[in-house]
């Protein structure tokens, strides 16, 4: 794929694209139902810095390419060589958290849009994204008893912090697909659209990003860290007080007394 608003990674199964204030993040592996591949979690954090590097990308969209899949899963094919044992499995695991930190660690929020399988690695993913948006008919699952691997300890403790134990405890207890109602019933989901209004809601919830200070939106990212990570807290404090001192603040103080949309520039 050619253009400056694209770039390429694991050799074209992971893909950004740069569009109207919107950084997408595309998992392009259709014809595996988007599994991702150790490249591909290797290739997360260049992508994510990539577009946390422009300033005029306001907020990251993960999906998946093709109408079948966000994320089916890693690539089981590749676990005989990148997952055969406990030893092997540390390296993969250290590619798999590196590339959740990214999306954690991102200045800017981050929306997993989902439609179809969101399944294992889709799982991990989306739940390291702040918003999770999803087409009615998605299907949501850890089938880690299947395989008979290890579900890794950040990612659990991720997923409690979300659902709580007792859901964290049906999705790796039953290794179940749960509906994306009852995604959405138990709080895995922000939003359940159909299938043909899921892109728009996308594009509108980006649109409401946009129109927001930035250093809100880092800081208010920062202290929902904190709430899971105590040593946050002084860095969190920090950048609500840079919110405080910044040109965008006397710039929405002045539009409230004017009476017009403020335009924030992230300083």
């Amino acid at each position: 794929m050619g253009g400056s608003n694209l770039s390429e990674y694991a050799e074209g199964r992971l893909i950004t694209r740069k569009e109207g204030g919107i950084g997408w993040l595309i998992f392009n592996q259709p014809e595996r139902l988007n599994a991702v591949r150790y490249d591909m979690w290797e290739g997360m954090p260049g992508a994510v810095a990539e577009l946390c590097s422009d300033p005029a990308i306001r907020c990251i969209i993960a999906r998946g390419a093709g109408e079948k899949a966000f994320v089916s899963g890693a690539d089981i094919a590749e676990f005989e060589t990148e997952r055969r044992d406990a030893a092997t499995n540390r390296v993969f695991t250290q590619a798999v958290t590196a590339a959740t930190r990214a999306l954690i660690d991102a200045p800017l929020p981050v929306i997993a849009m989902i439609n179809g399988y969101c399944i294992g690695g889709g799982m991990v993913i989306s739940s390291a994204c702040d918003i999770r948006i999803a087409s009615v008919g998605s299907r949501f699952g850890v089938p880690a008893g299947r395989l008979g691997l290890g579900y890794e300890l950040d990612n659990l403790k991720r997923l409690v912090s979300i659902v709580g134990p007792g859901v964290a405890m049906d999705f790796l207890a039953t290794a179940r697909h749960f509906s994306a109602e009852e995604a959405l019933a138990c709080g895995f989901l922000n939003r359940l659209v159909p299938a043909d209004q899921l892109e728009a809601l996308g594009m509108s919830y980006a649109g409401m990003i946009a129109e927001l200070a930035p250093l809100t939106l880092k800081a208010a990212k920062l202290a929902k860290r904190a709430a899971n990570e105590p040593g946050l807290d002084a860095t969190a404090q920090a950048a609500i007080d840079v919110c405080f001192d910044s040109d965008d603040y006397r710039e929405g103080r002045a539009a409230f007394a004017d009476k017009r949309k403020p335009v924030f520039r992230g300083r």
